[in-house]
């Protein structure tokens, strides 16, 4: 179709980095209840905005939910204004049909100065930043104790450790978790201590900021060892969430990642957490998380949102506490 076409050929980003995702078709088959609204001109699609439909927890209270999964104009109208208007339009009409309590976010790189000001003209605030954490081998090693998740009572652990592990964030919403079958985690002495659940990516980087990033970006991918961690033509990566570990078992994770890795014969992986939740001080204060994370480090997303019919102190509660961050969606 034509929304599938303009979403090929999509570029993401704005002043800093900028990338294509090539793995869209197969996302687009697997959105949670999207809605999608079009700019049209004699038939043309000029702009789009598709609207996932879903519930979240915030401190384990239930919420309605929208988020903005694509937001997407064609070349003929960009720089023009008219997205500044469509999208305004778009996500008044998402927002006049919610009769409930509802939250409706977006995330946009902190970068792209151009989205920033669609999605805040729409009424869309910054409540919280992401950070990127990359997570890079040259050569990583598999691990014996990784085992797949597969049968329900297993799940139904996994299910119960992340709701218990997450039970102070915004926006938790696991329905990617288990998708594909691929979440994994490592046991010791018979009780799991890490976990996650795997999204394998494939994307094209185009333009990186600056003087340096433009040279990386033609030179990287003729430098061997540095192409396999990330090549700008051809960056395979796993995306993960739903991210478990226990107390002091950062190294388990490590040992999982690295597993991972492996077995999928890629060389990095990332992972989306808010910049002041637990998990993402543990993790950066552990170290070792190798080379990709020099590129990464730097690439903050801004999670912006709206809210209807919700008290003072649920919209508190909501901005103040660490979100969760789903992988599919950042993919």
């Amino acid at each position: 179709t034509d929304a599938l076409d303009l979403l090929k050929h999509t570029s993401i980003g704005g002043n800093g980095t900028v990338y294509g995702h090539l793995d869209t078709e197969e996302h687009v088959k697997n959105l949670v209840n999207p809605t999608m609204i079009s700019l049209r001109k004699n038939g043309s699609l000029l702009g789009m905005g598709v609207f996932c439909n879903l519930q979240v927890m915030v401190n384990q209270n239930p919420f309605n939910c929208f988020y903005v999964r694509y937001f997407s104009a064609s070349p003929e109208i960009r720089g023009k204004g008219l997205m500044k208007k469509f999208g305004k339009q778009a996500m008044g009409l998402i927002r006049e049909g919610q009769k409930q309590k509802t939250i409706f976010y977006a995330s946009v790189e902190k970068n792209n100065i151009s989205s920033v000001k669609v999605i805040n003209e729409a009424g869309y605030k910054a409540i919280r930043k992401i950070k990127t954490i990359g997570f890079s081998r040259y050569f990583p090693k598999n691990s014996p104790n990784i085992r797949k998740v597969q049968d329900p009572m297993e799940k139904k652990t996994i299910m119960d450790m992340l709701k218990s592990f997450y039970s102070d964030y915004s926006l938790v919403q696991f329905t990617k978790i288990f998708h594909l079958g691929d979440y994994y985690y490592i046991e010791e002495n018979g009780k799991i201590v890490a976990g996650c659940q795997i999204h394998r990516v494939h994307w094209v980087i185009k333009r990186m900021e600056g003087l340096k990033g433009k040279m990386m970006v033609r030179i990287i991918p003729f430098l061997p060892l540095l192409r396999n961690i990330f090549n700008p033509r051809k960056f395979k990566f796993l995306a993960l969430e739903g991210v478990f570990f226990k107390e002091g078992k950062e190294a388990k994770l490590f040992e999982l990642i690295e597993g991972l890795l492996a077995q999928n014969k890629v060389n990095a992986a990332l992972i989306w957490l808010d910049e002041h939740c637990n998990i993402y001080r543990q993790l950066t204060k552990f170290g070792n998380l190798g080379l990709l994370n020099n590129f990464t480090r730097k690439t903050d997303t801004l999670l912006m949102a709206s809210f209807v019919g919700m008290t003072d102190d649920e919209v508190a509660q909501t901005i103040s506490n660490p979100v969760y961050i789903s992988s599919f969606d950042f993919t």
